[in-house]
């Protein structure tokens, strides 16, 4: 199975010995949350689905993030689709910073 990057760059594929790495190319809005939680915490839900992210899913996330790190979600909502952007608000409630 490939390991995926995702860059703003062109898309291409790199061997590395048995290794196979794929940098996929993506938007800007996308890179603008690479590094942080956020990016991360965006990038799960997608890869989830909507259909996947339920009760478990946030509260599982609300116990492990940081409050700084839930601030951070909040702080990068509009960098998010509208239903992930709605599941980080959900996290993101009740943080104390």
């Amino acid at each position: 199975m490939p390991t995926v990057f995702l860059t703003d760059g062109p898309s291409r594929k790199v061997q590395l010995g048995r290794r196979q790495i794929v940098l996929k190319q993506t938007t800007p809005r996308q890179m603008a949350t690479a590094g942080r939680v956020s990016g991360t915490v965006i990038q799960a839900l997608r890869w989830l689905g909507r259909q996947n992210v339920d009760g478990r899913v946030v509260a599982t996330l609300r116990r492990n993030l940081s409050d700084a790190d839930k601030k951070q979600l909040l702080e990068d909502l509009r960098y998010a689709p509208a239903w992930v952007a709605d599941v980080m608000r959900e996290i993101g409630q009740g943080s104390k910073a």
